[in-house]
Parts: structure tokens; C-alpha cells; sequence
């Protein structure tokens, strides 16, 4: 059915047209063969989600790694911390029941303290235990890159690793005070009463340990120094 219009020109209508044209979107003959509701991206959102996509995956791979280098850190610290403690505690056990061995080093010919005051470092601490057995810690080198903490009880030497196989000793000195047995006879005419210190012996450890390098773990050097008095008095 066609009727002349007075704003635009003669247009034509039928009864189907003209009830497509009043139907709602969701009505109507789908655009391309489909609806709207399910047409896809386009390439530029396609390039934008794949753009955030990498931005996390990145992020979440950095935080990962950054992650597992602090727990590997953490537990070479552990390591080293739970081995020299452990070695620490030994010797203050037996520096505190014992006494220092000062015939040791005057049968080694070893200057604990100099003529000028200077404390000597000691490689070797010689300790007396309670029923008066030789104790003796050293610094041993098994091989030219590896060294380790040893301690020897009784006149066998029956030399002992202190640290576990993963934990190595870089340095260990000994500084003892004072430079001559302040518990020892005087009077007897060898001895000088007035040359004997009047000071409670005692030990200065510093000690350098850290873990053997291993793929994956980084190196955890641990310095420690700590100063340990004898216990026992025989005055």
C-alpha cells in the first residue's frame, strides 16, 4: 500500500515492513547471519587483554622467583646459624667446667700475650676438663677449599667435626687471658706470687663460618666473636 507524504517522498509500506519497523531490536533479522549479543572482539581488544595477560603473568613469575630466593637465603642462614650454635655451645660447656691448659702452650713454646701487651691469636684452644683430660679445638682443612671446626677429648686425640658436612669454617682464632696460670703455687721459689696475674682466665673466639656454595643457594657468611669466662676457681 503506497500514500504520498507531504515531508518526504512517496514511500511505500506494506503491513510487514511496517511491523518490523515498530518490533524491538532483539525482534528483528539478525546483522551477518547473527545477532549482536554474540559477535566476538575485535582484534584491538584482543591485543589489549593479551597486553594485560602478559603484565600479570610477568609480575606473578617475578614474584615467584623473588620468593623462592629469600626461603633458599633463609635456609642457608639456618644452616650456618644452627651449626656454629651448636659448636659454640660445646665450647663454652667445656671452657666453663675446664680450665685453660696453659702447659700446652708453654710446651708449643707460645706466646699468649706479647711484650708489648698484644694478645696473640691462637690457632689451637687447649682446655683441662673436670677430671683433668686434655680438650683441644683446631681449625682443620680436609682439603685445599674445605675447612672445618674439630675438637679432640682425652690424650688420644681422637679429632671430632663439629659442623655438619654443608657448613664450612673460613677462620678461627683463640685470644686467652691472662698469658700465665693465675691458679698455679707460688712461694715454692720457681713461681713469683707477685707475677701472677689476679684475673679470671678466659676465652675471645672469633669465628668465621658460612655454607659450602651449592646451585640454587646463595653463600651465608656468618662473623661471630664472643668472649667466655672459666667457671672454676682454685684459689
Amino acid at each position: 500500500m503506497c500514500r504520498k507524504s507531504t515531508v518526504t517522498p512517496i514511500a511505500c509500506f506494506d503491513g510487514r515492513a511496517a511491523r518490523r519497523l515498530a518490533a524491538p531490536d532483539q525482534f528483528r533479522a539478525p546483522v551477518w547471519g547473527r545477532p549482536k549479543s554474540v559477535r566476538g572482539f575485535t582484534t584491538i581488544e584482543l591485543l589489549v587483554v593479551m597486553a594485560l595477560m602478559l603484565v600479570v603473568v610477568s609480575a606473578s613469575a617475578s614474584i615467584f622467583l623473588l620468593v623462592s630466593r629469600i626461603q633458599k637465603r633463609i635456609i642457608a642462614n639456618q644452616q650456618v646459624q644452627g651449626n656454629v650454635r651448636f659448636a659454640l655451645e660445646t665450647m663454652v660447656r667445656d671452657i666453663h667446667v675446664g680450665m685453660i691448659d696453659y702447659d700446652y702452650y708453654q710446651s708449643q713454646e707460645l706466646t699468649l700475650i706479647d711484650a708489648l701487651g698484644v694478645v696473640s691469636a691462637m690457632q689451637v684452644l687447649a682446655l683441662k676438663d673436670e677430671v683433668n683430660q686434655p680438650v683441644r679445638y683446631r681449625l682443620y682443612a680436609p682439603s685445599p677449599d674445605s675447612q672445618t671446626l674439630q675438637v679432640s677429648r682425652g690424650f688420644t686425640e681422637n679429632w671430632q667435626n663439629l659442623l655438619s658436612d654443608n657448613v664450612q669454617v673460613a677462620n678461627v682464632r683463640f685470644y686467652i687471658v691472662p698469658a700465665s696460670d693465675p691458679f698455679q703455687l707460688c712461694g715454692s721459689g720457681s713461681v713469683d706470687c707477685e707475677s701472677i696475674a689476679n684475673e679470671q682466665p678466659r676465652v675471645t673466639v672469633v669465628l668465621t663460618a658460612q655454607n659450602v656454595p651449592e646451585p640454587g643457594y646463595p653463600v651465608s657468611t656468618l662473623w661471630l666473636q664472643t668472649t667466655i669466662l672459666t667457671r672454676s676457681y682454685r684459689r
